[in-house]
């Protein structure tokens, strides 16, 4: 269950590079930010600041559409899992390795590690993170997860 529930927190869990403070989706109605720059807000709010509530309200569509085959999909379904989760898993760390538009899709890689785990859970997962934004909404995500292996067959990182 540890890397269910780690793979599963890994679908959201990861800190923009140079995000500011979100103020908000939109003025008046229109978005004036890029998708790389909703997403990065969305994942300070969420992920580095682990404000699971308030950061899917404010920047997740309620229609939300989740690939991943291990979550249920819809913006409250993702709250309730993932508030459970951070309150039970204290040591979760995150690193984003590089956040990639194009259009309106945004790419994010980065490394997930709980520090209170095992040997396997301390080494952590890659993570890529795929997140279509419509407006200033995240309105669909999808994930590939590979965990960061003890020994590897060459000296590149995963990062």
């Amino acid at each position: 269950m540890l890397r269910f529930s780690m793979a599963a927190f890994m679908l959201l869990l990861a800190a923009p590079v140079g995000a500011a403070p979100a103020k908000g989706p939109a003025k008046g109605g229109v978005c004036t930010m890029t998708p790389k720059q909703v997403v990065a807000r969305f994942m300070d709010e969420f992920y580095m600041k682990k404000q699971v509530r308030s950061s899917f309200e404010r920047w997740v569509d309620p229609s939300y559409i989740q690939h991943n085959p291990y979550a249920a999909t819809g913006r409250d379904a993702a709250i309730t899992f993932l508030e459970k989760f951070v309150n039970e898993n204290k040591g979760q760390h995150t690193k984003i390795h590089r956040i990639i538009a194009d259009g309106n899709l945004v790419a994010v890689h980065s490394h997930g590690w709980n520090e209170g785990g095992d040997a396997a859970a301390q080494r952590g997962f890659a993570v890529v993170d795929i997140f279509r934004v419509k407006g200033c909404r995240v309105m669909e995500h999808w994930d590939v997860i590979s965990p960061v292996p003890e020994h590897s067959a060459n000296t590149n990182t995963m990062f």
